[in-house]
């Protein structure tokens, strides 16, 4: 079947680049993060390409995600920073998938299946210095210490994430920081020593070195987007993925005529309207309608009308010559023009990590050489 004419291309080689750039940020040893299909980049082709590069160790959020790497890659090391559930213990330990550990029934769990199958289990702990989502707390440390003397279990990593990280004000993140440097050092005092700390995500990995420890966890900033407005900017890291279209028709309507449902665009004179085939269930928001930029032959359209399900139109008035198969593009560069994923979320509301998760599976993802 014909490649839709809705397509994401998605540069390795710039994935490639990007982690060898984070390398000159860091001593510490580098783990992507590869959780929602690689920030949308195509999870198996990102992970090949980082075993390449030399990465060994990679963050996914859930179970399933762990398994989809390694059935492909089973060399891979995982480490689900996210949720997993006591019955799913005796499949993390068969496939060594390391888990966050956040409840004592999930270490105890794991304890149990190891011991069952015969094998030593791999946990990190997840600490909470203030974010406030899963982790450990300091009354909780007795119940760290009963988890530290379970039989079959190795306490190989101690985290934490930072909630401010991506901020011009760091002074939380580096109350974040004392608290998880103080409770570890009082781990390590009653005899429990944890070979490997992590805290520093995108943000912390540019702004934070005295975070770094062990690993670090590189997440949108290893596809080349910024970790916020704040954060980023002037990094040299390249966004590893574009997102285009390709015209499917081009018309002039008139003065008075509208465009798309609920009629929020009415022509004041003469405008030529360019369809594409893309809209919302492509994962391009409804929020989108009447605001949102494009490129198209080297020169910024506006989206008029409302975002529909599948189809979505540009005012390309201004650009003479547009016809049927030109190219759109959404997100990337058009000659001297570009449009981020930061600019895209600004436009929402929101933040570039929303705007390359959300574009949907049904846009292809294409790898050129």
């Amino acid at each position: 079947m014909p490649q839709r004419s809705v397509w994401a291309e998605v540069d390795l080689q710039r994935l490639r680049e990007n982690y060898i750039k984070l390398r000159t940020y860091t001593q510490s040893e580098i783990m992507p993060v590869v959780k929602a299909d690689a920030y949308g980049h195509g999870v198996i082709p990102a992970v090949r390409t980082l075993l390449a590069c030399g990465a060994r160790r990679f963050g996914v959020a859930l179970p399933e995600e762990a398994l989809v790497i390694k059935a492909v890659f089973p060399e891979a090391d995982l480490l689900i920073l996210g949720v997993s559930e006591p019955n799913q213990a005796e499949m993390l330990v068969k496939e060594e998938i390391v888990p966050a550990v956040f409840r004592w029934d999930q270490a105890l769990a794991v304890s149990r299946a190891a011991a069952e199958t015969g094998r030593k289990a791999r946990i990190h702990l997840k600490f909470d210095t203030g974010m406030n989502r899963i982790g450990f707390r300091e009354e909780d440390f007795d119940t760290i210490l009963k988890i530290a003397a379970l039989p079959d279990i190795v306490l190989e990593g101690f985290f934490t994430h930072f909630a401010t990280a991506d901020a011009r004000d760091l002074s939380f993140a580096r109350e974040q920081l004392d608290r998880f440097n103080a409770f570890w050092h009082r781990l390590s005092q009653a005899g429990v020593h944890i070979p490997l700390r992590h805290a520093a995500n995108s943000a912390a990995i540019l702004q934070l070195p005295e975070a770094h420890f062990e690993l670090v966890r590189p997440g949108i900033c290893l596809y080349g987007f910024a970790p916020s407005a704040d954060v980023g900017a002037n990094t040299g890291l390249k966004p590893v993925m574009a997102w285009k279209a390709k015209v499917a028709h081009v018309k002039e309507i008139y003065a008075g005529e509208t465009v798309s449902y609920g009629r929020t665009f009415q022509a004041t004179g003469p405008t030529w309207v360019a369809t594409i085939p893309v809209g919302y269930a492509d994962g391009l928001r409804r929020d989108l309608s009447n605001q949102a930029e494009m490129l198209i032959r080297g020169r910024r359209v506006g989206v008029i009308g409302r975002v529909c399900m599948d189809q979505t139109m540009l005012d390309v008035t201004g650009v003479p010559g547009v016809q049927v198969g030109d190219v759109v593009t959404i997100l990337g560069e058009d000659g001297r023009e570009r449009i981020t994923a930061m600019e895209m979320a600004e436009w929402l509301g929101t933040i570039s990590y929303e705007v390359v998760c959300g574009i949907s599976k049904r846009v292809p993802r294409v790898y050129p050489d």
